[in-house]
């Protein structure tokens, strides 16, 4: 439980605001840092220091998390052109996502990714799973982000223009490939079995981005 323990200690000196890096430039950052204002920080820490320290299932997700397999999945995902592509259009909008995949890759032990050279960074319990899930849907006002998404899709070319990217024929390939991926399949099998409502989330995906799970779904 070495990766659990430290994630806890990590998770309990959170900040109570979640602040994304950018360049000083660009509106997307402002944008989605909204979306990030409408999370109940507090709570979510709390939530997730419970099932840290008292659900065996989350703490052996938790686990999983720091394993070989995950570990090369991640890798898959990143060498993606698809990836390097999407990654590239969030990072001249304004957002340090290459220090942010990053700082996940030091965590990881994986080796860094390179952002393009002509921008230069800044530095700067119990239910397992599905109850874990429910105690932060319950929390999160749900209603409040639809009103800022419909908002900012009307009066923020910046984040409109970033919501057209996942939309994009490139975002779609993005999602084939990794739900193609065996790693993702067994996933996908493991989440089921816990009770995620993969349904679910399929058709949010669908509705809200119009990204569509690949046919026949196998969840």
């Amino acid at each position: 439980m070495k990766f659990a323990l430290a994630l806890l200690a990590l998770v309990a000196t959170a900040s109570a605001k979640i602040e994304i890096p950018n360049f000083g430039r660009g509106e997307l950052h402002k944008d989605i840092q909204e979306f990030l204002d409408l999370m109940p920080v507090d709570e979510i820490v709390a939530i997730t220091l419970k099932y840290l320290s008292e659900d065996a299932e989350f703490q052996q997700i938790v686990e999983y998390l720091q394993g070989k397999e995950f570990k090369d999945l991640v890798s898959t995902v990143e060498a993606l052109p698809e990836i390097k592509k999407l990654m590239d259009y969030i990072h001249h909008a304004g957002i340090d996502i290459y220090l942010m995949i990053n700082k996940l890759n030091d965590r990881l032990g994986l080796p860094h990714l390179v952002p393009p050279k002509d921008l230069v960074l800044r530095n700067y319990a119990t239910g397992g799973l599905r109850g874990y899930l429910d105690e932060i849907e319950a929390i999160l006002p749900i209603e409040k982000i639809k009103a800022l998404y419909e908002k900012k899709l009307k009066e923020s070319k910046a984040f409109k223009d970033f919501v057209d990217q996942l939309k994009s024929k490139n975002f779609q390939e993005i999602v084939n490939k990794v739900y193609a991926n065996p790693t993702v399949q067994k996933i996908l099998k493991d989440l089921k079995a816990r009770g995620v409502d993969l349904k679910l989330i399929r058709e949010l995906l669908r509705l809200i981005l119009g990204i569509v799970i690949p046919v026949p779904p196998r969840f």
